[in-house]
């Protein structure tokens, strides 16, 4: 298929696939064969006693377009199947809930990463996100939907936003966000108008999941040293909402227990040096 044969998505709306539901539902998913949308729903009653929502599409695909999941269709007939990174997570939920919920959080946060066919509600997710870092407190939904849809058309200014099946985001969309932003542990949200809430955890893989993604979205390629000023901290304490004195440590630890990375002290302060990717895989 041609580039200009690919059809652009215009989904910016972030739809109601609550963190509860897509857990649940990654859980029952295989990586050995494929399920139903009819499956998933009748598994999650019968053996777990959870209900899925009236229109049980949502989480699915949520777990789909973070590539947790596989995704056929054949007729009318749609299945899931876990891909590798899914098991990975699937396997993290028993393991460790909170590191699991970080990473839906990372998936959600790195998923848009330009491609027209990309599921734009990723990057209202990431923008969101941003927004909150930048402001320093939690802003109202409505707030936080007026800046998107103003950012919206002036980073896609190509798209129909005039038709009724067109590109579209609104507080209900933006409060999801914050629905996920709960959900991780400590979350760095509570209620509109206090001031946002940076994280202090436990776990350096955490720190250099976020290292990678400020490497892969500032320009920096693998190998090149960094210096580690207040600036280059509080954009890789960003990606998670973490404290900066908690995110310095947890670079620091990292350099200590993973090869990945290395911290060396210069003449103009501590420089770091991402060697490699360092992805959920790596954890």
């Amino acid at each position: 298929m041609k580039q200009n044969d690919i059809k652009e998505d215009t989904h910016f709306y972030i739809d109601n696939a609550p963190p509860k539901e897509v857990t649940n539902v990654l859980r029952v998913l295989s990586i050995d064969f494929d399920l139903t949308l009819k499956k998933i729903s009748e598994t999650l009653r019968d053996s777990y006693g959870f209900e899925m929502q009236k229109d049980y599409t949502y989480s699915p695909r949520r777990v789909f377009d973070l590539g947790l999941a596989e995704q056929n269709r054949k007729g009318s007939v749609v299945t899931y199947r876990l891909t590798e990174v899914g098991l990975k997570v699937q396997n993290m939920l028993g393991i460790d809930p909170a590191l699991s919920m970080d990473l839906l959080h990372y998936l959600h946060y790195t998923g848009y990463t330009g491609f027209p066919h990309q599921r734009k509600y990723l990057w209202s997710y990431r923008r969101c996100c941003e927004i909150l870092w930048a402001n320093m407190r939690i802003i109202s939904p409505s707030e936080l939907a007026s800046t998107i849809q103003a950012e919206m058309q002036d980073k896609f200014p190509w798209l129909d936003y005039g038709k009724k099946e067109g590109a579209r985001f609104n507080s209900t969309a933006a409060s999801c966000v914050s629905t996920w932003l709960r959900a991780l542990d400590p979350p760095p949200v509570d209620q509109v108008g206090s001031p946002l809430l940076p994280r202090n955890i436990d776990r350096y893989e955490i720190a250099l999941l976020a290292l990678d993604e400020t490497y892969c979205s500032s320009g920096y390629s693998y190998g090149d040293p960094v210096i580690m000023d207040d600036d280059f901290v509080q954009q890789v304490a960003s990606v998670f909402f973490l404290d900066t004195e908690s995110c310095k440590e947890l670079l620091r630890i990292g350099s200590y227990i993973n090869q990945s990375v290395k911290i060396s002290e210069t003449l103009t302060g501590a420089s770091i040096n991402l060697l490699k990717p360092f992805k959920i895989d790596n954890i």
